[in-house]
């Protein structure tokens, strides 16, 4: 069953997922409502089960690629890219430029897969 942490940002983020945006860790727990102390490392574990349940049910790559750093460039942490390589879905560096081409992939994937014109 899935706290309503989980329900909250999943909410968020299938929500920008439609709208085609991306959002910094800090804005995305603000929005979900994450309590002191500790926000972005509650925020983390969040995702990270966040994409171990969107890759359980077979959809790669997760909504949770959504949520970025504020910092140049807009990619997420480290523990983000060490997760997709325990789940075999990346073998390549934490940051640089090919972690940038695969995470800009990422992004675009999930655009296609939620992005609604109106």
């Amino acid at each position: 069953m899935k706290s309503e942490l989980q329900q909250r940002l999943r909410s968020h983020l299938d929500g920008l997922a439609r709208q085609g945006k991306t959002i910094s860790y800090r804005q995305l727990a603000m929005l979900a409502d994450i309590p002191s102390p500790m926000v972005i490392r509650r925020l983390a574990r969040a995702l990270e089960t966040v994409i171990r349940e969107d890759h359980a049910a077979g959809i790669n790559p997760s909504v949770a690629c959504l949520a970025v750093s504020q910092a140049s460039p807009a990619i997420p942490r480290a523990g983000f890219f060490m997760l997709l390589r325990e789940l075999e879905l990346y073998n390549g560096p934490d940051e640089g430029s090919e972690a940038e081409a695969f995470h800009a992939d990422c992004i675009q994937q999930v655009f296609e897969a939620f992005y609604q014109t109106d």
